[in-house]
C-alpha cells in the first residue's frame, strides 16, 4: 500500500499469528481494509524463501511500503558482547553462535531480515523493520505461541528453575501499534525499530507472576 488520507487495503502475512492477529485488529480500528495470509512453520529455508517471495510478490503487485516483523532473537544472541552493552537497532545476533547452539529460530529471523532488506532495495520498496522483544499480553488465538508459552511455563511451574539472565518484554498491543505507526510514517523506511517496554531480570519477572497470580505454582528458584 501507500500513504494518504484515504484508508487503503493492507495485506498482513501471518495474520493468524499472535502478533499478526493484533496487527490486523489495530489496522481495522484505524479504518484500513485488511487481507490476511496464513504462515508456514518458521524453519530457516521456509522463512528465507517465503520472505523473498513475499517481497517480490509485493513489488509485482505495485505495493510501495512494507513493514517487516523481525525478532529480538535477531538482535540479542551474541556471547561475545559485553553484559553492559545497551542493545540498539545496530545490534545483531551472532549467526554462527545461533547455528552452533541449534537456535534455528534466531538463524531464520536474521536471514529473513537480511533477505527482506536486500530484496526491497533491489525492487525499490520502502521497507521498515519492527524488532519486538519477548511479546506478551492477551491472545486472539486459541493456541499458545512461543511468547505466551514462555509465560505459561513459569506460571504453572513447568519450568523447574529460571536462569540468571535478563529479558526484554513488550505488550503485543504496543507491537501492533508500532507496526501501524511505522507503516504510516514516510520517514520510517530504511530503519529498524526495537520495541521494548521493560527489561527484567528473571527473578523480577517470576516475582511479578507470583504477585499477580498467587493461585498458581509459579517457578520459585
Amino acid at each position: 500500500g501507500g500513504n494518504g488520507d484515504e484508508k487503503h487495503l493492507v495485506c498482513v502475512t501471518g495474520a493468524g499469528s499472535f502478533i499478526g492477529s493484533w496487527v490486523v485488529k489495530e489496522l481495522l480500528l484505524r479504518g484500513y481494509r485488511v487481507r490476511g495470509t496464513a504462515r508456514d512453520p518458521e524453519l530457516v529455508p521456509t522463512a528465507v524463501e517465503g520472505t523473498r517471495n513475499v517481497i517480490n510478490a509485493a513489488a509485482d503487485a505495485g505495493v510501495r511500503r512494507v513493514v517487516f516483523t523481525s525478532s529480538y532473537g535477531a538482535v540479542h544472541m551474541d556471547p561475545n558482547r559485553s553484559p553492559d552493552t545497551v542493545l540498539d537497532e545496530s545490534c545483531w545476533s551472532d549467526y554462527d553462535y545461533c547455528k552452533q547452539t541449534g537456535n534455528l529460530y534466531c538463524c531464520a529471523k536474521m536471514m529473513a531480515e537480511v533477505v527482506a532488506t536486500e530484496e526491497a532495495a533491489k525492487r525499490g520498496l520502502e521497507l521498515a523493520v519492527v524488532v519486538p522483544a519477548v511479546t506478551i499480553g492477551p491472545s486472539l488465538q486459541q493456541t499458545l505461541n512461543y511468547s505466551t508459552d514462555h509465560v505459561a511455563r513459569f506460571l504453572t511451574g513447568a519450568k523447574p528453575a529460571y536462569q540468571n539472565t535478563v529479558t526484554g518484554y513488550i505488550d503485543v498491543r504496543d507491537v501492533a501499534r508500532a507496526h501501524a505507526l511505522v507503516y504510516e510514517h514516510p520517514d520510517a523506511r530504511g530503519h529498524r525499530y526495537l520495541c521494548v517496554s521493560a527489561v527484567l531480570h528473571r527473578t523480577d519477572f517470576v516475582g511479578l507472576l507470583r504477585d499477580l497470580y498467587p493461585q498458581y505454582p509459579v517457578t520459585a528458584k
